[in-house]
């Protein structure tokens, strides 16, 4: 069904594709539904009660499983977005592409905020799963890109750059990430996450938004199965897109209750069987398991773009993705425990944060505010991916070490920082990015 392509279709479209293309992609496509599938089917069985499924006994189980129903909804959901775009304003696609590219973090997330307003333990897995999944895009995410953008210039293209050299366009995501990285800073010090930084946090992503579909930036070009569903006639085209939202939905629905909770499971069963303590297993667990699945998706995307000499796009993207998260996410934490709490008959209030919560927001505040001021030379080199991938690992193997590696990061942040305001040619850069970007948004209003 997926390669029967009117002739009139191929016509009027730019990207055709040869029969074998068409095969892998439609296979390509095939197969993420296949895999959604299985949980999919027990969780609906178990549902109508015809069969029941325990998380208990079966935990490893669970998470593989709808870990792979995340994981292959997002690929089906980030395809569909992808063509939906031929539909839509140009303001409005890129707002709803910004929130896809983070909807399976939202989904996990989402489910433990909801389930703090119940149970106060699930406020430490909301905050644990939150600054983990921010924390791993710089510190894991960025030097990897360009680990895979150098290995990929060894053998393509020698004579490139060992560094990833940024557009000068970036410095609309580097001013609005760093203003949303100097809110983030306050909220350990508030001690609480309200309606109020939900309204902060959404007005910074807003205001992102609207400046950033004003530069006049080339849409990426459709790939994958996303080029092969553009190619249907218009009625299949629109059908398949709308099937593919709605299987990708009913997934995330039926997946993200059962995969935080077996998470939990889980990370009890290892603390028990090898003696670790339990809370801190399950912290573990949902601070770093559960990103790696949910952000799996756009890890891959971004690997492929650099792997093909795309390292700006590749690093564009995941800097994009981190505004996402620092605004979208954090902002919805409380409007989504507010929300849980009328809906269980009680006061609305802010979600209160522990000492715990506290160093952890503080840590991924300075993890970001020493990432951004490493880049304001609009350039991302391997010193500064060493950088970022030791602290990170240091962190994330001696976990109790939060305040003092905060401390590093703002220190070295501001060394870097000093570096920036005594060098003519980095101030000079950026002046004449913010002077370019500027004209760009009045050019394109």
């Amino acid at each position: 069904m997926l390669t029967n392509i009117k002739e009139e279709d191929k016509k009027n479209n730019n990207h055709q594709l040869d029969k074998s293309t068409q095969k892998k992609y439609t296979n390509l496509l095939i197969l993420m539904f296949l895999i959604s599938l299985p949980w999919m089917i027990i969780k609906t069985l178990t549902l109508i009660g015809l069969f029941k499924w325990d998380y208990e006994h079966y935990a490893l189980a669970s998470v593989i499983l709808t870990g792979i129903t995340i994981i292959a909804c997002a690929f089906i959901v980030s395809w569909a977005s992808e063509v939906l775009q031929e539909y839509l304003p140009p303001n409005f696609v890129l707002a709803l592409l910004a929130i896809i590219n983070v909807l399976p973090e939202y989904v996990v997330d989402i489910y433990f905020t909801y389930m703090a307003a119940i149970k106060e333990e699930y406020t430490h897995y909301a905050i644990s799963n939150m600054t983990g999944a921010n924390r791993m895009l710089i510190g894991l995410v960025w030097p990897l890109i360009l680990i895979v953008y150098l290995i990929a210039k060894s053998k393509r293209s020698p004579e490139s750059p060992n560094y990833i050299q940024l557009d000068k366009t970036n410095i609309l995501e580097i001013t609005f990430l760093l203003l949303s990285t100097l809110y983030c800073f306050i909220l350990p010090f508030k001690g609480n996450l309200s309606l109020i930084d939900t309204l902060i946090l959404f007005t910074i992503f807003g205001i992102y938004i609207y400046l950033a579909t004003r530069m006049g930036k080339r849409e990426p070009e459709l790939e994958g199965p996303a080029l092969l569903i553009s190619n249907l006639p218009q009625k299949l085209k629109k059908f398949m897109i709308f099937f593919m939202f709605s299987f990708a939905g009913l997934g995330f629905l039926l997946s993200a209750e059962p995969f935080g909770e077996s998470l939990l499971v889980l990370g009890s069963k290892i603390a028990t069987n090898f003696g670790f303590d339990v809370d801190t297993a399950k912290f573990l667990m949902v601070q770093w398991v559960a990103p790696i699945a949910s952000e799996s998706p756009e890890i891959i995307v971004v690997i492929i773009f650099a792997y093909k000499l795309l390292a700006t796009d590749a690093f564009s993207t995941v800097v994009s993705s981190k505004i996402n998260q620092w605004t979208l996410l954090v902002g919805f934490i409380p409007l989504v425990y507010f929300i849980s709490l009328l809906i269980h008959s009680k006061p609305g209030s802010p979600l209160i944060l522990d000492e715990l919560q506290k160093h952890e927001i503080l840590l991924t505040a300075a993890q970001s505010f020493f990432a951004l001021i490493m880049i304001l030379d609009m350039r991302f080199k391997i010193i500064d991916a060493i950088l970022l991938f030791v602290l990170f690992s240091s962190q994330l193997l001696i976990p109790d070490i939060r305040i003092q590696v905060s401390i590093i990061y703002i220190i070295l942040g501001f060394i870097l920082l000093l570096k920036v305001l005594i060098s003519k040619e980095i101030l000079n850069n950026l002046k004449e990015s913010v002077i370019y970007t500027i004209n760009q948004v009045k050019k394109n209003k």
